[in-house]
């Protein structure tokens, strides 16, 4: 669980660098069809929710 929430915060992060600089990649191209407000709640929505996984289970091996 650890490596699952590293892996959300991580993906989250460089999705909400990329929607800075302006730059999409092809795979978040979905994220588009919610409109402006609909994606940056899920970008921060995985970003936390990653940040989470990974700081309650930040002691398993």
């Amino acid at each position: 669980m650890k490596f699952i929430g590293l892996f959300l915060l991580l993906a989250g992060l460089v999705s909400l660098v990329l929607e800075f600089t302006g730059a999409n990649l092809v795979v978040l191209n979905w994220l588009s069809q919610f409109g402006e407000t609909g994606s940056w709640a899920i970008r921060i929505g995985i970003t936390a929710l990653g940040g989470i996984i990974y700081y309650v289970r930040r002691h398993d091996d």
